[in-house]
């Protein structure tokens, strides 16, 4: 059994498992904890992670990479999406288009277009081989980060890619929420028992593509998610682009050339630029960056200190300021007496966390690991959440980032709303809402706003099978829905239960008999009413009782993602998993076959006295063959052309050598064997 958690990133991607009890993080297979998120469809096998990254600038055409922002399909993303090599496609507001997506080259140099869904579920193959590489054993239970702010749509989105990959187990839960875990559990020895006043920290996490500030109150036994803001405009990308139109500029005064209208030029400036970022970050000094030959053969240079670098990021900064100033206003709360820890690369740029430190009064810490903190989260909690381990006392808490409507429709036609959920409302959580009607539909609150209500559309909810009426109920019933709002963000309607008022039928008189049956007692007669009895006044009207009827509950999937994951999504990409192994594999003969063929080669020119004389030459004919054959175009052969060659070649060795018979020498310490002698007898007579 393998549990393991991702925290999938814009720019690159960790994995962390359970091993003996403890969370781990994993190398990939170049002994890196951090894999690219990137996947390249410009050969056979594809190439993902530090070898897709590796084709960002040659293969642009032909690599995804930095697709995160694509998942989220309700917001106008911006200057983000140009950090993504191929051409690609956001969701138009204006359409009604459900999914992003991007057009690459093929290996056989095609254009293909595919849904974001299917370039993430290639990408989850990948990180799902490196656990199992790691942990040797095939994954069973997956939680995978999202951020807090991704409606239900976009976490369907992923849910849809995990199932297209062959995973249909993974789960979901906040970077926020992991977060939150993790320092929980791993400094519990610190915190405060859960029946005393929980420590209140505030996580302010930078990332790639964005920043959330989260704050979150914590004790021995578990943690919880009060509140978070973002800023998608905010993070790595935002201040290696600023540096790089600065390069961009020094390039076109200084050398008469436009790198923007080049694009591998502009993504080559982009590497330097992030270069140069973390240079200037680390030390003052001022940074000559330079690349050569950046475009029409012409040497870029350039030099850059961080006061350049703060000053052409000052726009960026503000924005993240103001963050963090809206956080404290909403959160309400006293600086002094909360504890900052920064998370994410970006978080190393002095300037933001100056910014951190003076809004907070206080020195922001970095007591975790700033990249691994989430994804040990996502591990830990898919271990303690898992059946197949043993409870914990462990309890994790997420709040609702936004108000939850359900929406119905009236006799009339007109729709009304209700409030199902509010901000900051604890979760997992429960509740129970009466309607008039059997349908319901739930969304964000601020869908009415949107071009794309779709997107925004949570699930509806109505009564499965048959919804008869009854003959008996005086007033149109109502509908109990009861709500469940869960930790990965997703909302279930486990039961609606159908009430309604009806009269209590009479009872039926019982018929009397001509003669009282042979073994019963007779009825005592009817005493006569005592004198001062008082006379009985009419019955009282029978009073409406209310039935409750328990009902099956359907739930659809938002309006903004397919109802059922396309066939021949899962079929596309099964197909090219084949080809992936089949390519794999072919490789692997291939290499053994020339390996095979040098090593016999070897022999031949070191010792050629082992070939027998009457089968050398023969022998040489087959390797001569082998030779032109390893070097010919093999796009149209298979595994077992290659087998077939190394084991023709293994046979035809074995038949051109001269047998040797390996004689071990006896032991210095052991004893002769006592032989007989032979004997010879006559030949009779």
């Amino acid at each position: 059994m393998s549990i393991i958690g991702i925290d999938l990133g814009c720019y690159s991607t960790y994995i962390a498992g359970i091993k003996d009890g403890t969370v781990e993080v994993l190398a990939n297979e170049y002994s890196l904890l951090a894999t690219p998120t990137a996947v390249s469809f410009n050969s056979v096998p594809r190439a993902m992670g530090v070898s897709a990254r590796q084709q960002v600038v040659p293969k642009f055409k032909s690599t995804v990479a930095f697709f995160k922002p694509l998942l989220r399909r309700d917001v106008e993303h911006g200057e983000i999406l140009d950090a993504i090599p191929c051409k690609h496609f956001a969701v138009n507001p204006a359409s009604n288009e459900l999914y992003a997506g991007v057009e690459v080259y093929n290996h056989q140099n095609e254009p293909v277009k595919y849904h974001i869904q299917q370039v993430l579920g290639a990408y989850l193959t990948k990180l799902f081989e490196l656990a199992r590489s790691s942990t040797g054993v095939a994954v069973e239970e997956c939680f995978l980060t999202v951020p807090y702010y991704f409606t239900v749509s976009d976490r369907q989105v992923i849910l849809e890619a995990a199932k297209i990959a062959g995973f249909p187990f993974v789960k979901l839960i906040n970077e926020t929420a992991a977060l939150a875990a993790s320092y929980a559990f791993f400094k519990k020895s610190s915190l405060p028992p859960a029946n005393e006043q929980p420590k209140k920290v505030v996580f302010v996490d930078v990332g790639y593509s964005q920043a959330q500030v989260a704050l979150a109150e914590v004790h021995k036994d578990g943690a919880r998610v009060v509140l978070a803001q973002h800023c998608s405009e905010v993070g790595g990308y935002y201040f290696d682009n600023v540096i790089r139109h600065y390069f961009a500029e020094v390039f076109q005064s200084s050398k008469k050339l436009d790198a923007k209208s080049n694009r591998k030029a502009w993504l080559r400036l982009a590497e330097e630029a992030e270069k140069a970022k973390k240079s200037t970050s680390a030390a003052s000094t001022k940074v000559l960056s330079q690349v050569e030959c950046l475009m029409e053969d012409t040497d870029f240079k350039a030099e850059i200190d961080r006061l350049k670098f703060e000053e052409l990021a000052a726009k960026i900064l503000d924005k993240f300021e103001k963050l963090i100033i809206n956080f404290l206003h909403e959160a309400q709360i006293n600086p002094a007496n909360v504890e900052v820890e920064l998370v994410g690369g970006s978080t190393r740029i002095p300037a933001v966390r100056a910014i951190v430190e003076r809004n907070f009064q206080q020195a922001a810490k970095t007591t975790m690991n700033q990249d691994e903190a989430v994804v040990r989260g996502a591990a830990l909690m898919a271990g303690l959440l898992s059946p197949r381990v043993r409870a914990s006392q462990f309890k994790l808490q997420d709040f609702v980032p936004e108000n939850v409507l359900a929406r119905y429709q009236s006799d009339n036609g007109e729709y009304k709303y209700a409030t199902i959920y509010k901000r900051g409302d604890a979760i997992p959580s429960k509740r129970h809402a009466t309607f008039p009607v059997s349908e319901v539909d739930l969304y964000y609150s601020h869908f009415a706003s949107s071009q794309r209500q779709d997107l925004l559309h949570i699930t509806r909810v109505n009564v499965g099978g048959k919804n008869e009426p009854n003959p008996n109920a005086i007033e149109p019933p109502k509908f109990r829905f009861t709500f469940s709002y869960e930790l990965d963000h997703l909302i279930y309607c486990n039961t609606i239960t159908r009430i309604e008022k009806e009269m209590p039928q009479p009872e039926p008189e019982p018929t009397a008999t001509a003669e009282t049956k042979e073994g019963e007692q007779k009825a005592p007669e009817q005493q006569p009413p005592a004198e001062n009895a008082q006379p009985q006044g009419p019955p009282a009207p029978p009073q409406p009782k209310e039935k409750e009827t328990r009902m099956q509950a359907f739930c659809s999937l938002s309006s903004g993602v397919d109802q059922i994951v396309r066939q021949d999504f899962i079929d596309t990409e099964h197909k090219m998993r084949l080809n992936d192994s089949e390519a794999i594999k072919k490789a692997e003969v291939k290499n053994a076959l020339e390996s095979y063929f040098f090593e016999l080669r070897d022999k031949m020119d070191t010792n050629p006295e082992m070939f027998l004389p009457d089968k050398k030459d023969g022998f040489m004919k087959i390797m001569n063959a082998i030779d032109e054959f390893m070097y010919e175009d093999d796009s149209h052969l298979s595994v077992d052309d290659y087998v077939k060659r190394l084991n023709s070649l293994q046979d035809a060795y074995n038949a051109s050598v001269i047998q040797q018979v390996k004689i071990e020498e006896a032991p210095a310490n052991s004893e002769a064997m006592e032989v007989d002698p032979p004997r010879v007898e006559e030949p009779s007579s």
